[in-house]
Order: structure tokens, then C-alpha cells, then sequence
């Protein structure tokens, strides 16, 4: 799919309105948008606001910036990668989730600087929403680290199944916990499987320290390995049974088939490195490894995104992705003023249609649903 698409060309006018334009326009269209907590832009929908303008968030304690090399965690991190090195029953030993996006790339690039003897195999899972611009990126990328690369795609049906019954059966987390999460636990499964049938010991994951707090509800770098034992039965609260026929299932993990041995460890590094976005996105762009704008997560997310922030706005009232963003503003990781923009922005599109419309009628003609049976009101 080319990358001038017009879902492409709609993605890159949003982003261009929300860094450029919004500030100018907001204050005419009040109506459309709710407040925004002044320090960490979450919307008073998710927290409420007192009198100064600040959420629960902002008011509570903050806890101690952690320092580089200052985490106990980051001995753990080495010690596991650089006993790592050599270890793989086969060519490889671990397997890197490499999406296309600016973490993915840092991760690896970073992994091959500093254990040069850890032998890789990047995995990209193409779950047939991929945008043009992360599957560009996954190309010209591989081809300047230089690393084995395996894209793994299944069938279009079986994805649009999950994300149609997801769609349609959200948990309190909105999109965010119910379909991006079981897409990417379905991402962690492949990555198993695969670990475990090549017997590659390591798997690495991009997901930062919040991603894996709110979305995985973890307080480790490490996935739990007893969990890793069981077979997959749920995914966001969902039975399997619910969703797929029984040959389906068998495309998630199933932990009790695999012998000890070939049970791989999963670990998130990004939860031990302290990195903020901007210094993520300049790095990569520097190092030649992502062609500047590519490497905007607005241009690189999955084609469902502006569907689900358009439903997570009409059943919750805000983008249940905003959590997560704000944390990381808190905590001086990411813009501010850029984030509070999007996420306006994307309230005033939702109830206009101004923008995303496009897109949103895409992924809805693909799933076969309708606006009323996700919750859309004109």
C-alpha cells in the first residue's frame, strides 16, 4: 500500500492541525472539548478537576525522578542480556517485537550497541491494520540495522474477528484495554510460539514503563514466568471460546504443550531505561534510522486507532489511550502542549467528524459494523 494513501494524507493533516493550527482555533469551539488538568492535560472526564485546575493525579505526592543508573533494575537488565548472549538452543538468542515506531527501533538499535554478541531475530506482527508508514518503516529500517527479520501475518479474517467482537464488547478500559490489548497480547503470544519452537530463550518487548503498569498491570521488567506455563484462555476479560472456533484458538499461546525448556522469558527493557519521547524520536531521526516525520506515532499506529478514539469519546468521554500519555507528561516525558492538542483535537473531531471521518468509515466498512453498533451518534 503506498504510503500517500489517503488515510496517510488525512493522518499527517490531523497531525499538522493539532501542532500548528488547534492553538488558534480552540478557543472558538469550547464546546466541543472538555478541560484538561493544567499540568498533565488528562481529561477532567477521566479525573475531576478541582478549583486551581488540577486532577487527583497532580494533586497527589509525586514519587522521586529516578536517575540513569541509579535503578537496581538496570544490574537485573544486564545481567539477563549479557548471560543471554550465546544461549539460544538454535541461530538465535532473543527474539525483538519490532513494529516499525520509534521505540521498537531505538530498542534494537540499543541492544545491538551494547550486547553485540546477543544474536537477534526481530519479529513484526502485521495484523493487517498496519499502517503504509510503519510497514515503510519496517522495510528501510531492517535494511540499515542490518538485523534477521521475519514478518508474521495472519489471516485478515481471524484479526477482523478479534477486533470486531472486542469493538463490541468493551470493558471499563475503553479501546485501549480491550482491543489494542488483546492485540497486542495476541502479539506476545505469536512471539512465544515462536521463541518457543526456534528455542530462542529471550523475548524483547518495546512497551514502556506505563504500558506495562496500566495495560499489563505489572510492577516488574519481567513477565511472570508461572503465567507463562498456562494456555491461553482470555484475552481482556473475554473467553476465547467466545470469539473463535477451536482451531482458531490454537493461534494463542499454549503454555502446557512446551517442555520447560523452550518456555522463553519475556522482558520489557523500556520499563528500566528512563528515556522521554522527544529523546526517543531525535535519537532515531539522528542515527539515520527513521526519516524525519516518520517517525510520528500518529503516522505509524495501527488504522484502528481513530476508531477507537472516536468510540472510547462516546462511551467514556475521553481517548482511553490518554492515561497513559498523561503519566508520561507528569513525568516530563512527553510534550504537553502537543498531547493536550491531539487529544482535543480528537474530542472536536469526534462530535464534528471534521478530520477522521475518513478513516473511521474504513475500519468500520472492514469490521462489517455499523456506527450505532459501536456507540457513534451524529
Amino acid at each position: 500500500m503506498p504510503v500517500s494513501s489517503a488515510t496517510i494524507r488525512q493522518a499527517r493533516a490531523f497531525e499538522f492541525f493539532a501542532k500548528r493550527l488547534w492553538p488558534l482555533w480552540r478557543p472558538f469551539v469550547r464546546r466541543y472539548y472538555s478541560r484538561r488538568c493544567r499540568n498533565c492535560i488528562v481529561s477532567e472526564r477521566y479525573s475531576p478537576l478541582d478549583e486551581t485546575g488540577l486532577c487527583q493525579l497532580c494533586r497527589s505526592p509525586r514519587p522521586q525522578p529516578r536517575l540513569a543508573g541509579r535503578d537496581p533494575l538496570e544490574k537485573d537488565l544486564k545481567e539477563i542480556l549479557l548471560s543471554a548472549q550465546g544461549c539460544g538452543q538454535g541461530r538465535y538468542d532473543a527474539l525483538v517485537l519490532f513494529s516499525g515506531g520509534k521505540d521498537s527501533t531505538f530498542m534494537i538499535h540499543k541492544i545491538m550497541e551494547e550486547y553485540p554478541a546477543l544474536r537477534l531475530l526481530s519479529l513484526t506482527l502485521d495484523d493487517t491494520f498496519m499502517s503504509p508508514v510503519a510497514m515503510e518503516n519496517v522495510k528501510t529500517i531492517i535494511e540499515r540495522l542490518g538485523v534477521e527479520h521475519i514478518i508474521y501475518r495472519p489471516p485478515p479474517a481471524f484479526m477482523e474477528k478479534l477486533f470486531r467482537y472486542t469493538l463490541t464488547h468493551l470493558n471499563e478500559d475503553g479501546g485501549y484495554g480491550t482491543v489494542d490489548f488483546s492485540e497486542g497480547e495476541f502479539l506476545l503470544d505469536t512471539s512465544r510460539t515462536l521463541a518457543a519452537s526456534l528455542g530462542i530463550p529471550l523475548i524483547l518487548c518495546g512497551y514502556s514503563r506505563p504500558q506495562v503498569e496500566l495495560g499489563l498491570r505489572l510492577n516488574h521488567f519481567i513477565f511472570p514466568h508461572q503465567v507463562h506455563q498456562r494456555d491461553r484462555t482470555h484475552v481482556a476479560g473475554i473467553p476465547l471460546k467466545d470469539i473463535f472456533e477451536k482451531h482458531e484458538i490454537s493461534y494463542w499461546w499454549q503454555g502446557s504443550r512446551w517442555p520447560e525448556e523452550r518456555i522463553p522469558k519475556l522482558i520489557f527493557p523500556f520499563f528500566v531505561w528512563d528515556y522521554s519521547e522527544s529523546q526517543i524520536r531525535k535519537e532515531v531521526v539522528r542515527l539515520g534510522l527513521i526519516s524525519p516525520g516518520a517517525d510520528s506515532p500518529l503516522l505509524t499506529n495501527s488504522k484502528l486507532i481513530p476508531l477507537l478514539g472516536v468510540v472510547d469519546i462516546f462511551h467514556m468521554g475521553y481517548a482511553s489511550f490518554e492515561p497513559e500519555f498523561s503519566r508520561l507528561v507528569r513525568e516530563g516525558k512527553a510534550e504537553k502542549g502537543l498531547w493536550r492538542n491531539i487529544f482535543e483535537l480528537l474530542e472536536y473531531s469526534a462530535r464534528t467528524g471534521h478530520f477522521i471521518s475518513d478513516p473511521v468509515n474504513e475500519a468500520l466498512a472492514r469490521l462489517g459494523l455499523t456506527r450505532e453498533e459501536v456507540g457513534i451518534k451524529k
